[in-house]
């Protein structure tokens, strides 16, 4: 029996989800229930593997950050849906 917490791949492949047409933070913080270190920790990382990259967008006169799976992530996520499925998770 496997427990009912997220690997660390379901956690990678939300995150990708969720930002496939670009997320802010806060975005990815609520609609993908994680905490703020663990987002950060997780977003840090996939952007240092190049599977996620950040965005600057104009808002309200100010900048906000924003991101997207890189090409590379769009590919990796398609992997993590397949294994997934495969596992029926």
């Amino acid at each position: 029996m496997v427990n009912n917490r997220r690997s660390e791949i379901e956690i990678i492949g939300e995150i990708l989800r969720l930002s496939s047409n670009g997320a802010k933070k806060t975005e990815l913080l609520y609609q993908g229930n994680f905490s703020y270190s663990q987002l950060q920790n997780y977003l840090s990382y996939l952007i240092e593997k190049n599977i996620l990259e950040e965005h600057e967008l104009e808002n309200n006169g100010g900048l906000t950050k924003c991101y997207r799976p890189t090409e590379k992530g769009l590919i990796f996520l398609q992997d993590i849906k397949r294994v997934l499925a495969h596992l029926d998770l």
